[in-house]
């Protein structure tokens, strides 16, 4: 005698697989992009070392938010752990061998930089060629080069 199994898949589990499936794909989105951590940049940004503040004015009043960079220096390693950098889907064993990797600033933090600008960076007085020179002579040694990416205003 040959018993039918009863199934296991039922439209309750499958709405149900659907809808987990649906919500981590938007939340890997949402992360990829940056949003949790541009929710959350002015508490991110007031416990940010001086350093670390210096790096994201730099890239930011250069307006480019792509470097190519040294991979294994802490400041990169402590900004992605805070989440304003991540090194891009796809880059990483490109430039092991010369010990350089590519990072960005995540679309979605970019955009609240932008936004609101007078919150993170006190620019107002100040010559903004003067102090992307003083900036450039700070982090010289360890930035190989800086890259113009898309920006969120030309995203939309």
């Amino acid at each position: 005698m040959q018993k039918k199994r009863k199934s296991l898949w039922n439209a309750d589990s499958r709405a149900e697989y659907t809808e987990t499936t649906e919500r981590l794909a938007r939340e890997s989105v949402a992360e990829r992009n940056g949003e949790p951590a541009a929710e959350n940049l002015e508490t991110i940004w007031s416990a940010l070392a001086e350093e670390e503040k210096h790096f994201i004015e730099y890239l930011f009043l250069s307006e480019k938010r792509i470097v190519v960079a040294l991979f294994e220096d802490k400041l990169f390693s402590g900004l992605m752990s805070k989440g304003l950098l991540r090194i891009p889907q796809g880059v990483s064993t490109v430039f092991i061998q010369s010990h350089q990797t590519t990072y960005s600033i995540p679309r979605a933090v970019w955009k609240t930089l932008i936004d609101r600008s007078d919150l993170f960076f006190s620019n107002k007085g100040i010559n903004k060629a003067r102090r992307i020179e003083e900036l450039t002579r700070q982090f010289d040694d360890r930035v190989e080069v800086l890259i113009t990416g898309a920006t969120p205003k030309a995203d939309g």
